[in-house]
């Protein structure tokens, strides 16, 4: 008996196969604080450019004025620059330069500090090339005002260094934002890709479980209809394996509601044989080494004969369907071969949604499947899936094992 196998199911709860989930949960207030150190940031630098303003000797209208610039600064700066988006970012330079650098001939050295929100804009609206040097020169620009008329070297160099710093203050904590917003809408596309993964798998489940089963009701049902009348005795025996098929049906779908199944590669090779006995069509089938595959192995092998008797019940006319299952040369072998070859599903591996479902999953496990009709209209479906170290050669391919 294999062991349970997980399959994907509802929610984002890891994933089965051992490897690291693509995103991890974000730690709650992570977003917060960043946003919140920006606006401290940019508060932090108005004020440091206003308070020398405050306690100095200047007039009421004076700090009136200087109060009103550093508010529109700081303002704007967390308008235009705190989301990562800048709009127009030239039009809002041009009022931080004028903002920043026009108060410096009143203020002075102590105003300097004011011009880091022109200089920290330009670093977060433009490229490196173009917004270095451009900053470099706000800064010395704002050093120079300072030392001039009336000041010091000291003065202007402090100046200058002070912008720098709150330059490089604000341009930290808006890319910081910047970032955190990138890493938000890439966690909302991963999850949208898993919510999307989690879809087609589901499908996938549901059609390579179910079909089989709905295909071997539907024969039996058929049969029932036609024995009903002419032999009740049959009908009715045929109407309880109907029943028994109906349950098996059932526990399927639970099994997968559950997230979960169980999967015996003796008994889905017996029920096999059952649903093409029932359709009428003779049966071979061969077994050989299939007792310790690995479960994920033999999860793939139960999924590919599932569909490809299916396939054969749907779509073909064959008299004759031989399916064999062995362990050689170090690969799990699964081969179905029958004599109705004809329609879209037996046309190769890439005309049915089924086979393309089957390929995938055989792929996953570094395995191949192929698809061919032979010139005598025979249809062979054969799957190779590594499995460990070789244990004997495998003949070439050639009839079809009876």
């Amino acid at each position: 008996m294999v062991r349970p196998v997980r399959i994907r199911g509802k929610g984002f709860r890891g994933r089965d196969d051992g490897q690291a989930s693509p995103f991890r949960r974000e730690r709650p207030g992570v977003r917060a604080l960043v946003f919140g150190a920006q606006t401290a940031a940019v508060a932090g630098v108005a004020l440091l450019a206003f308070l020398p303003v405050l306690t100095g000797g200047e007039s009421w209208l004076a700090r009136l004025a200087a109060l009103a610039c550093a508010a529109a600064l700081s303002g704007g700066h967390l308008a235009w620059f705190a989301y990562g988006s800048f709009p127009r970012p030239a039009l809002v330079l041009v009022v931080q330069a004028a903002l920043g650098f026009g108060p410096l001939l009143q203020f002075g050295a102590s105003w300097s500090t004011a011009s880091a929100f022109f200089a920290g804009g330009l670093l977060l609206a433009y490229p490196p090339a173009r917004a270095v040097p451009g900053a470099l020169l706000a800064c010395v620009v704002a050093g120079l005002v300072s030392a001039w008329p009336g000041g010091s070297v000291d003065m202007g160099a402090a100046g200058a260094v002070t912008a720098g710093v709150a330059a490089l203050t604000l341009f930290g904590l808006g890319t910081a934002v910047r970032l955190v917003d990138e890493r938000d809408e890439q966690v909302r596309e991963l999850k949208r890709q898993a919510i999307i993964e989690e879809r087609k798998q589901f499908s996938r489940d549901l059609h390579d479980l179910l079909g089989l089963s709905l295909s071997a009701i539907t024969l039996k049902g058929e049969l029932v209809d036609r024995l009903v009348l002419a032999r009740p005795a049959q009908a009715k025996e045929e109407l309880a394996e109907l029943l028994v098929m109906s349950r098996r049906a059932l526990a399927d779908v639970r099994t997968i509601a559950a997230g979960y199944r169980e999967l015996s590669l003796d008994d889905e090779c017996r029920a096999a044989a059952e649903v093409l006995s029932a359709a009428g069509t003779r049966v071979t089938l061969a077994r050989s080494g299939i007792g310790d595959l690995p479960p994920r192995v033999a999860t793939a092998l139960v999924t590919v004969l599932r569909e490809g008797v299916t396939n054969v019940v749907r779509h073909s006319t064959a008299s004759w369907c031989a399916f064999s299952v062995s362990t050689e040369d170090g690969k799990a072998w699964l081969e179905i071969v029958n004599d109705g070859a004809g329609g879209a599903a037996d046309g190769g591996v890439d005309s049915g949604a089924g086979l393309c479902n089957l390929r995938d999953r055989v792929e996953v496990l570094k395995g191949t499947l192929t698809a061919e009709v032979g010139p005598d209209g025979t249809h062979r479906l054969l799957v190779a899936i590594p499995v460990g170290s070789p244990r004997h050669s495998r003949p070439p391919a050639g009839e079809p094992a009876r």
